[in-house]
């Protein structure tokens, strides 16, 4: 397997286990010890043997997802906006 293969799985993962914890019903000092646990595990599998170029590639490809996080956030936020809203007219 190519190392750039090996590198987006592995970006692909550590941006999957970050969604799946920040969506886990669990508190928040949880939630924050996993992030920081799996972002660790992501660091020791770079462990600098990746050139500047893959890197670039990579956070290029992590800032697409957080821009379509975002976009889901938004429309999640409008959501509980509107049951509030629902809920004051009652």
């Amino acid at each position: 397997m190519k190392k750039s293969s090996k590198l987006f799985i592995a970006a692909g993962l550590a941006t999957g286990g970050a969604l799946a914890t920040l969506f886990a019903p669990d508190k928040g000092s949880e939630t924050r010890k996993k992030l920081k646990k799996q972002l660790s595990k992501l660091r020791g599998a770079m462990d600098g043997r990746c050139s500047k170029d893959k890197l670039l590639m990579v956070k290029e490809k992590l800032e697409q997802h957080k821009l379509r996080v975002d976009k889901h956030l938004q429309k999640i936020n409008s959501r509980i906006a509107e049951y509030d809203l629902e809920s004051q007219g009652k």
